[in-house]
């Protein structure tokens, strides 16, 4: 495995990927294009969002579409695959979008929107937040592009198979990070404005209970602190 640290990274749809080349399309297309001012014979590194990284070289533009020739493939492993940062929708939705946003760069790669009874905003952007998810993976120059699903209810949530870390201020246990090799699947479910209400509290076992500071933390604040400490 190679770092690249002083390259711009592109995104190809998995299907467009191949062996040996690569099409690029759609915005990506004309950013590449008409933003970056590439042309033919430039080397451009690619991702398909599924842990690999192309080194390529344009060999023919069109109006839509990049095709590029595949000179060599990274491969890169998903450290984080079976953790799931479960968010709530926030009253502030730039406050939510910085918390997708900063996670994705600290490398987590699976999202669950949820709704909780303390809920304010009843807001979906799907495709919002999967441009933001998509930028913010190209920025930090990662190979995974993050899955984001919304589930209806706080019960619907907890009502999932994996071993759940459930944030709260009050908690008697604190957070210091996992401590096994990430063996399970695991839900990282984090309260809204206000916290979880007492009869959500109630159906959590106190041994899922944790804090992650001892001072009060906007909802925001403790979803990027949880996923710096993953990493």
């Amino acid at each position: 495995m190679e770092h690249h640290s002083n390259i711009e990274l592109y995104y190809a749809q998995p299907q467009n990927c191949g062996a040996e080349e690569l099409f690029i399309e759609g915005e990506e297309c004309r950013h590449i294009v008409k933003v970056m001012r590439h042309s033919k014979h430039d080397e451009l590194f690619v991702t398909n969002g599924q842990g690999k990284i192309f080194r390529s070289e344009i060999g023919k533009i069109s109006d839509e579409k990049i095709t590029a020739g595949i000179k060599k493939t990274y491969h890169y492993k998903n450290e984080f695959s079976n953790i799931t940062f479960c968010i709530p929708k926030l009253k502030n939705p730039e406050r939510f979008e910085f918390a997708l946003e900063k996670c994705t760069e600290l490398g987590i790669t699976k999202f669950i929107v949820f709704s909780s009874q303390r809920t304010i905003s009843k807001s979906v952007k799907i495709d919002r937040w999967n441009k933001i998810v998509l930028s913010a993976m190209k920025q930090s120059l990662r190979s995974y592009l993050p899955e984001i699903k919304i589930v209806d209810s706080f019960d619907e949530l907890v009502r999932k198979d994996a071993e759940r870390f459930v944030f709260e201020q009050n908690a008697e246990n604190k957070f210091n990070g996992l401590q096994n090799n990430f063996s399970s699947e695991y839900y990282f479910i984090f309260g809204p404005e206000g916290g979880l209400s007492p009869a959500e509290l109630a159906i959590i076992p106190r041994n899922s209970l944790y804090k992650l500071s001892e001072n009060r933390l906007r909802s925001e604040t403790a979803i990027v602190k949880c996923a710096s400490r993953l990493g």
